[in-house]
């Protein structure tokens, strides 16, 4: 048997000093020649451990990782090279030399590879501009190299295509005018908006760049189809500004251009390399005619009592106003050049003077707001210029005729209502409709009592009429207003004409005489009112804004008196609280929502499940119809059907139907809408006085209120003397029932609210 030799760690030192002596004296025997053969150095492995796979489409942003071996060392970093494949197949020549191989450390990364090739040409309209696919098929290569600079000898790769989808972009200014031009200024500003679909439509980020091009049309004998043509067939024209980043440039102004035609078009690139296909004139291709202008910027000048004057005229008409003295005089504009490509520069104003002695100011912010004037008597004349950064300038001119309000007299009535004689009367329609001297005398009796209340002079018939001059109100200091609503059925009442919602965005006719809301104005100068009639507050909406048989109640006059009943509310241009702000019923009036207790007699549809705030109605008179007036208010005395209206076998008797009613700011539907700031709660000036009685009491609108108080103008007193009051809102006719009732709540409207004195026995 061998015996294995132990050697101990005081021999093994001993061991060792043997051999070092030894080897020091061979080595001084030894020639400078090294003996022995050198290893050679193994290449490194390397392999892709992530990658799309093989002959795979996907998206162009990528995330690869890989990874190595050295067998005899270390890996010192990773190659990598990309190339773009022409029909699907790589060609070696892309990958021969050291400029074609980028050095990285890691062993991941997130490559973005080009897809800059349409897939499929028969989806580009040359027309319509839209993301259609585009492709490019890569092959991505891998080696690793070690710490003694040998590379791999056979890279690891992986082929497959990216795609995308193109970016769209569209020119915002100037605005879209079909063949036609746009007329711009000498200095103009084209402004844009791009949107990258990555890989899906509702896949989107911005461009990453953008370029331009403007050309004359003069070199092309004034033929705009063949100066796009020019730029349809040179992608490399030198017209084209250098692509430059999207986030940085949304807008690009001229220099100095000479007069005449030229195209303007833009494209965007994204990330990949995908660009906006082609040139739409619909989209990112303007025609555009740089030519004297005999327009300025768009100005809209607003009032709460006129409305809103739209214009660019440079000469306008002069403008007539009609105002109560002592009213304040406030306006506020907006003005935008922007759809020409100017920039509104400065503005100017004046009050009874020459307003070309007025300095410029600085147009610094979206929206101006003119300090109030104030005026007792006379003309006075208003001026304002807006100047955009070519010097064109549009002009308003108004003159403001201020008429003097002495409201010596207690009250005015007027009698709105067409009672459709002859024929009619609670006899002879059994029950159904007053005649006009039953409503006369009804009225009379109301107010009896009432110091210097004359018939004869105190009520005017409006019946027929077009107009009422303010000049009709100026003698009093209260104002009963009788009135029917209207909703383009029958014969308009007057009131409908001054209430009516006109869409401030609207341009007025060019006529020199602005209609003026005279209940605004009355009661901002201290007047006191009582609108009272069958669904008054209809007469707020515009039908022909919304079409007869089209509009959708409960309606939200903060938002949808322009229209919008989608349920997307967004606020206007004007003020912060939505279009409706700028009507009388939301404004003046304190009516945040209008609805009835039916919709059988007037255009108009209950909210449908596609609606917002949807609500479970029917049209069933019988069970939802005004029966009785329910005090909401203290004192107020309830209200019931005069027999000769409700007596059994009447119209309006138990069995058959009750009267049809506005409902205001119904407590069910803040229920229902509480999301809208203005429905939940209901503001401060709206303070209910009667609700609505109904043979169903378990229905949503019983109690609802059906009149109410508005306090909007409650401080303001007449500047000669009297108290300050609120108004008030009924959406029934109160001659369809108990007179000595109604007498007793009138009295406590005229006498207790208002001041007026009585009569001396």
């Amino acid at each position: 048997m061998r015996r294995r030799l132990r050697i101990g760690r005081s021999s093994r030192i001993v061991f060792y000093l043997i051999v070092a002596v030894f080897a020091t004296t061979f080595a001084g025997c030894a020639s400078d020649e090294l003996s022995g053969s050198l290893r050679e150095n193994q290449p490194p492995q390397v392999w892709l451990s992530l990658a799309p796979p093989e002959g795979s489409v996907g998206s162009y942003r990528v995330s690869i990782s890989w990874g190595g071996w050295d067998p005899d060392g270390q890996i010192a970093y990773y190659e990598y090279s990309i190339t773009d494949n022409g029909n699907g197949v790589f060609d070696p020549a892309d990958t021969t030399g050291a400029d074609k191989w980028h050095r990285v450390y890691g062993n991941d990364s997130t490559f973005i590879f080009s897809a800059d090739l349409v897939a499929d040409s028969s989806e580009v309209d040359p027309d319509d501009l839209k993301p259609v696919e585009f492709r490019q098929s890569h092959t991505f290569f891998i080696r690793s190299v070690d710490d003694r600079g040998a590379a791999s000898r056979k890279p690891e790769y992986r082929s497959f295509t990216s795609r995308t989808l193109s970016p769209v972009v569209d020119i915002l200014i100037p605005l879209p005018t079909g063949n036609d031009p746009a007329l711009v200024s000498r200095v103009s500003t084209f402004e844009w908006f791009g949107e990258d679909y990555v890989t899906a439509l509702d896949e989107t980020q911005d461009p990453q760049s953008v370029r331009w091009i403007l050309v004359p049309t003069d070199r092309f004998n004034e033929d705009w189809q063949a100066t796009l043509d020019y730029i349809r067939a040179n992608p490399d024209a030198p017209e084209w500004s250098e692509w430059a980043d999207y986030a940085a440039n949304d807008s690009w102004t001229t220099p100095e251009l000479d007069w005449g035609g030229y195209i303007f078009a833009v494209q965007v690139m994204d990330e990949a390399g995908a660009v906006s296909p082609v040139y739409d004139e619909d989209r990112n291709v303007r025609r555009v005619l740089v030519s004297e202008r005999t327009t300025g910027p768009l100005v809209r000048l607003y009032n709460e009592y006129f409305g809103s004057i739209v214009t660019s005229s440079t000469e306008g008409p002069l403008y007539l106003v009609d105002l109560p003295g002592g009213v304040p005089i406030e306006m506020m504009f907006t003005a935008d050049a922007s759809f020409y490509g100017g920039i509104v520069t400065g503005y100017r104003f004046s009050w009874d003077g020459d307003i070309d002695d007025v300095e410029w100011t600085p147009f610094v912010s979206d929206e101006v707001t003119i300090p109030p004037r104030q005026f007792s008597f006379d003309s006075h004349g208003f001026g304002l210029d807006v100047m955009d950064n070519w010097g064109y300038i549009t002009r308003i001119r108004i003159r403001f005729n201020v008429v003097p309000f002495t409201m010596g007299k207690n009250l005015l009535l007027l009698d709105d209502w067409n009672e459709g004689e002859p024929g009619v009367g609670f006899a002879a329609s059994n029950g159904a409709h007053p005649s006009d001297a039953e409503h006369d005398d009804f009225w009379r009796s109301m107010l009896d009592e009432l110091e210097g209340f004359d018939p004869d002079v105190d009520v005017i018939d409006l019946k027929g009429a077009s107009s009422l001059p303010i000049s009709v109100l100026a003698d009093y200091r209260s104002l009963i207003w009788s009135a029917p609503g209207y909703l383009g059925t029958g014969q308009k009442p007057l009131l409908n004409d001054i209430i009516r919602f006109v869409d401030p965005r609207r341009p007025r006719p060019a006529t020199e005489k602005l209609p003026v809301n005279i209940l605004a104005v009355y009661m901002a100068a201290g007047g006191h009112v009582m609108l009272c009639g069958e669904r008054v507050m209809t007469n707020a909406i515009d039908s022909g804004t919304f079409g007869v048989g089209s509009i959708a109640f409960p309606l939200i006059l903060r938002y949808e008196l322009g229209g919008d009943q989608d349920g997307t509310y967004e606020d206007s241009e004007f003020g912060s609280k939505g279009i409706g702000e700028l009507s009388f019923a939301y404004r003046s009036a304190c009516l945040d929502v209008l609805d009835a207790a039916s919709l059988q007699t007037i255009g108009g549809v209950w909210r449908g499940p596609n609606q917002s705030c949807a609500v479970d109605r029917d049209n069933d008179l019988q069970a939802h119809g005004l029966r009785v007036a329910l005090p909401l208010g203290v004192g107020y005395p309830q209200l019931e059907l005069r027999p000769e209206v409700a007596d059994p076998g009447r119209a309006y008797a138990e069995d058959r139907s009750g009267l049809n009613t506005d409902i205001y700011s119904p407590p069910y539907f803040r229920n229902l809408c509480s999301q809208w700031a203005a429905v939940d709660p209901p503001r401060d000036c709206f303070e209910p006085i009667y609700g609505l009685g109904c043979v169903d009491d378990q229905s949503v609108i019983y109690s609802a209120p059906v009149a109410y108080w508005t306090d909007v103008y409650a401080d303001r007193a007449p500047d000669v003397g009297g108290p300050a009051a609120r108004s008030t809102v009924w959406g029934f006719h109160p001659v369809y029932f108990n007179p000595d009732q109604v007498k007793t709540a009138v009295e406590q409207i005229v006498y207790g609210e208002w001041k007026l004195p009585r009569r001396v026995p």
